[in-house]
């Protein structure tokens, strides 16, 4: 695609702006300001802890993440070199919305939202490619191309987002073709990568929009990669200082090199974790860990001026690793690994711990029981296995408004979908729109619980 098509929107306007801000300059701010990046407030990152513990959620990680983000690019600009690839507010609007599409309850919500659609086959082993599935669908599968995050933060800021013209037309925020290319972290459909095969950016239905975006690459763009990044860094940083906190990762263990330090290293270099490590890394994370806080977190004035101090060398030295070779992202390798190391501790202290896995098996249950209340009343509301294609508008008053909406916007989305196919994906955009509180609340109401139902 030409260099003057960067900045097109889909809708084909061209906004003018008094404040002169450019482009991808009013895509960041339309991120900022819409509903879907405000419901991220309630959204559960990696999970949900007491109010004293104010764990970051999916708001204020991604605002971090922002921060992070325009800072790459800053060093890079830095360096010299040719950064007319380099878009600060492309990637600033990216960094903002790369979560917006995450359900309730996290990656356990994510989870759970796949495997309700998509068989146990076709979950681990995904047809090869949209036509396939589209040709020779599966009897078991609702809906094959399934539910991930990625995927549907290009639905929602590419169709779902609620803009000025909604009404009129569904172009989500109607971004620049730029900003939305830059917050595709997988340029591609379900199955159609073998290095990330769980991974992917885009559903069947939302192909054109993908190509829209990206044309025919098949690796993301530069400032995709710095988001990308700049999330990897975010995580490794703030979710540690979260659970640091919190109590629940010793960082004084790591920096007296206690037995937790050992162990933890055996299960860091296992075949279920990174697999060994170099020489360089290792070296690396134990000069590392001499800047860990040297006690427990108190919340006195020494404990929060040790994490401020920890905090800046991590960000420092990630952000400043970051290179462009041959116009690609280019981190330094040692500081590669130690963020990936810095990430299991987060697995090896909170996502393995067996309280934690409890509460996921129900917060996924309450997932799969709206799921299973919501079919069989929006299929009736459409007529879905009758002969009249007609809605039954006394049904389709039982629906919630945003269940409404998300039907709407499904069915009048032109795709590959049969009909219940696009029902599934509009229950699916329902879903995963809800907040964990309103979640929560969904399911109370569905299951006709006391006080929950009150008008």
């Amino acid at each position: 695609m030409c260099a003057d098509d960067r900045f097109a929107r889909r809708s084909g306007r061209q906004a003018t702006d008094s404040s002169n801000r450019t482009g991808t300059h009013r895509d960041r701010d339309r991120v900022l300001y819409s509903e879907a990046f405000r419901r991220l407030g309630g959204v559960t990152q990696v999970a949900l802890g007491t109010p004293m513990m104010a764990l970051h959620n999916r708001l204020t990680h991604s605002l971090k993440v922002e921060q992070v983000g325009v800072s790459i690019c800053t060093h890079l600009q830095s360096l010299g070199g040719d950064s007319s690839q380099l878009d600060q507010y492309a990637i600033a609007a990216a960094c903002l919305a790369h979560d917006i599409g995450h359900p309730p309850f996290g990656h356990a919500g994510e989870q759970e939202l796949d495997s309700l659609v998509v068989c146990a086959n076709h979950q681990k082993e995904p047809k090869r490619a949209s036509q396939v599935r589209l040709d020779d669908p599966c009897n078991g599968c609702k809906l094959e191309d399934g539910f991930e995050g990625n995927a549907q933060s290009l639905r929602i800021i590419a169709l779902l987002a609620v803009h000025r013209d909604s009404a009129k037309d569904a172009y989500g925020l109607d971004m620049t073709r730029e900003a939305v290319a830059a917050t595709i972290k997988y340029p591609w459909l379900r199955g159609h990568s073998d290095k990330k095969p769980t991974k992917w950016g885009a559903y069947d239905c939302d192909k054109d929009i993908l190509e829209w975006a990206v044309g025919s690459a098949t690796e993301p763009s530069l400032n995709a990669q710095i988001m990308d990044w700049a999330d990897d860094i975010s995580y490794a940083v703030h979710d540690i200082e979260d659970f640091f906190r919190a109590g629940l990762i010793p960082l004084d263990d790591y920096k007296q090199g206690t037995k937790t330090a050992k162990d933890f290293l055996k299960y860091v270099e296992s075949p279920e974790a990174l697999g060994p490590l170099t020489e360089e890394t290792k070296k690396a994370l134990g000069r590392l860990y001499v800047q860990f806080p040297s006690a427990r977190f108190s919340g006195d004035t020494e404990g929060l001026a040790a994490l401020d101090r920890l905090r800046g060398i991590l960000l420092g030295q990630f952000i400043s690793s970051a290179t462009v070779v041959d116009g690609r992202l280019k981190p330094d390798s040692a500081q590669e690994q130690i963020n990936a190391v810095l990430k299991q501790l987060i697995w090896y202290h909170i996502i393995h711990e067996p309280k934690l896995a409890a509460i996921q098996v129900g917060q996924r249950r309450v997932l799969r029981e709206i799921f299973e209340n919501l079919e069989p009343l929006a299929m009736d509301a459409y007529k879905i296995g009758r002969e009249s294609d007609q809605p039954d508008p006394h049904n389709l008053r039982r629906l919630p408004n945003g269940l409404r909406q998300a039907l709407h916007v499904s069915l009048a989305q032109e795709s590959s979908y049969k009909r219940p196919q696009r029902i599934y994906r509009g229950i699916l955009d329902y879903i995963a729109s809800l907040s964990d509180a309103e979640a929560y609340h969904v399911h109370a109401v569905l299951k006709g619980r006391e006080y929950a139902g009150h008008l």
